[in-house]
């Protein structure tokens, strides 16, 4: 990562050129630079944890251990269509939260173009979350589901 004045000197050039926009990823850490204050939300600037600033590491009191992030599979979309959680309306859907599915399990139906596709779990776990509602447009690769392993 960059030091304190590195990006000082990063801060200078960017001002004196002609470009708007400066953003740096490596190794799960981000740096972006913007002269416009009008910025996205997604370019804000985040809060700079204490422990990023050498200065308050001396007075900062020791991180607490933080518990295990619970690490969740993707169904994703195999292609363009409306989400059908059921096989017909008015029927119970294929899977609900808190339903065990195994790799070949239908989850639900893609319909495109009056084609109708199943879509198969392709994981072994519980369903934790429904991420679209039935009826929705769906998008080549976009999450449907997350199941715990």
């Amino acid at each position: 990562m960059f030091t304190i004045a590195e990006i000082k000197e990063l801060i200078k050039a960017v001002e004196q050129s002609s470009i708007s926009h400066f953003e740096w990823n490596n190794e799960g850490s981000k740096l972006v630079i913007a002269k416009n204050s009008a910025l996205p939300e997604q370019l804000q600037p985040a809060a700079v944890p204490a422990s990023a600033n050498p200065i308050s590491q001396k007075t900062a009191k020791p991180p607490t251990p933080e518990p295990e992030e619970t690490v969740f599979c993707e169904i994703i979309s195999p292609t363009v269509g409306t989400f059908y959680a059921a096989a017909e309306p008015g029927a119970a859907p294929f899977v609900t939260i808190g339903d065990r599915v195994e790799p070949d399990t239908i989850v639900c139906i893609l319909e495109a173009m009056k084609l109708f596709n199943e879509v198969a779990a392709g994981v072994t776990g519980e369903v934790v979350k429904v991420l679209v509602k039935d009826g929705d447009f769906v998008e080549y690769g976009q999450p449907l589901f997350l199941v715990k392993p």
